[in-house]
């Protein structure tokens, strides 16, 4: 996949993510930073994507994760 690729398919699931954002957070504020965070990672990792993988599941799953880590963070500072 080459990079217009990957930027068209990742803008394609904006949408999804955003959905994916506001179950995991139940707020609107929360799942649109979730998403910005998402976004940038992703392309910041682009060249870690490998074809014929999932983009779909390979890019919720990083979503979930950076929520895992922030929900880990915030719990540790309390």
């Amino acid at each position: 996949m080459n990079a217009l690729q990957f930027k068209n398919s990742l803008i394609g699931l904006q949408e999804n993510m955003m959905n994916f954002a506001l179950m995991l957070t139940a707020n609107r504020e929360d799942a649109q930073d979730l998403l910005q965070d998402t976004t940038l990672k992703v392309l910041d990792n682009q060249e870690k994507y490998v074809d014929n993988v999932n983009f779909k599941g390979w890019v919720l799953t990083v979503m979930r994760n950076i929520f895992i880590n922030n929900y880990h963070k915030i719990v540790r500072s309390q």
